[in-house]
């Protein structure tokens, strides 16, 4: 019986292709290089992670809904999962919760308005999705270490 079957080609090519694509997803470190957590981290269970497309459609969605409350059951339901499942893939895909992945797009789009109009800061915070101008500073403040209107005064500033 030979021992290099074709089969077991493919299946070494297959392994190899993976490796190499966790690699460049930054799941493993690169080749001679020590991994800090490996002996806290287990190993991603097959189909815990979003495919491409359904990443950028959760992002798009989120960017064309961020005036709305997006639950993570309204999330989950855009991409076809369950809530846990979606979680976790987002989690292990883009890095971050989906609760912080709106924040992240909330944030961005307060950073464009801020910079690029006079608009009032609570307009800004209506239009970003946050409850009120409050929540707004709180939020941006825990993100960005500075408030809105500091932001906008150091950004304007720059700008001009």
């Amino acid at each position: 019986m030979p021992t290099d079957r074709p089969r077991d080609n493919v299946a070494a090519s297959t392994v190899d292709r993976l490796l190499r694509t966790f690699a460049d997803l930054g799941a493993c470190p690169p080749e001679g290089e020590p991994d800090p957590g490996a002996d806290r981290r287990r190993p991603l269970p097959l189909g815990a992670q979003l495919p491409l497309w359904r990443a950028k459609k959760i992002e798009r969605f989120i960017a064309a809904n961020l005036d709305r409350t997006l639950s993570l059951e309204t999330l989950a339901s855009q991409v076809q999962l369950s809530c846990n499942h979606f979680a976790r893939a987002c989690k292990n895909t883009l890095g971050v919760t989906p609760r912080q992945l709106v924040l992240r797009h909330r944030i961005d789009r307060a950073q464009v308005l801020l910079r690029d109009t006079a608009t009032p800061l609570g307009e800004i915070a209506l239009i970003c999705g946050f409850a009120d101008q409050a929540h707004f500073s709180r939020k941006f403040r825990q993100e960005v270490e500075a408030t809105p209107s500091d932001w906008r005064r150091r950004n304007r500033a720059a700008s001009n």
